[in-house]
């Protein structure tokens, strides 16, 4: 049987936890540094077994999820508009958001979010990684087009990336300022 419930309110330095009893009574809250070191520290208070965690959907939740389920954590992921919805406060802070969650937890009220499973997130991570670098690039060729344009100048070849490109735009004579964003752009490229 599950006897603590932790509301942990996740943030991008710090985390607010609430831990509190099946009768809603609060054990502790604490402010604890997302840092992995620092949960470890903190865990062993709460065992897997007796505890029941919940946190919300935010953007870096990753890393504690998977360190939470590593040592064997019930877990539930609140959906962050829907809590809202259900538990809407005139006065919100860290600690109430964690208390809020923690209650949640425990009245077994918790509005799931959709948890996709690690091999999912690394695929899906590789795809946004692949398509961030391709605007990279899309923004230097608009740049290099840019610069090309500022001098009155018209690339001979379709792809101005391309080898022969390349050897024509390092073989112009640009004012040294276009010929410091030209070789840094060529870098970045």
């Amino acid at each position: 049987m599950i006897m603590i419930h932790l509301g942990i309110d996740l943030h991008k330095n710090y985390s607010f936890i609430t831990a509190m009893d099946h009768q809603g009574r609060i054990l502790t809250k604490s402010k604890v540094s997302n840092q992995q070191e620092a949960f470890l520290k903190f865990l062993p208070s709460y065992p897997p077994s007796k505890s029941q965690v919940v946190m919300e959907a935010t953007w870096n939740w990753y890393w504690l999820w998977d360190l939470l389920e590593e040592r064997g954590y019930r877990l539930q992921m609140a959906h962050p508009l829907k809590t809202k919805a259900i538990a809407s406060a005139r006065i919100k802070t860290d600690k109430i958001d964690s208390e809020i969650l923690a209650h949640l937890s425990r009245s077994n009220l918790v509005p799931r979010a959709y948890v996709v499973d690690r091999e999912t997130r690394f695929s899906r991570e590789l795809i946004r990684y692949r398509a961030s670098l391709v605007r990279v690039r899309a923004t230097i060729r608009n740049k290099l087009h840019a610069l090309l344009a500022k001098n009155g100048l018209r690339c001979p070849s379709t792809d101005l990336l391309g080898k022969k490109s390349l050897s024509w735009l390092l073989s112009l004579d640009l004012a040294p300022v276009y010929r410091e964003a030209l070789q840094g752009y060529l870098r970045v490229s």
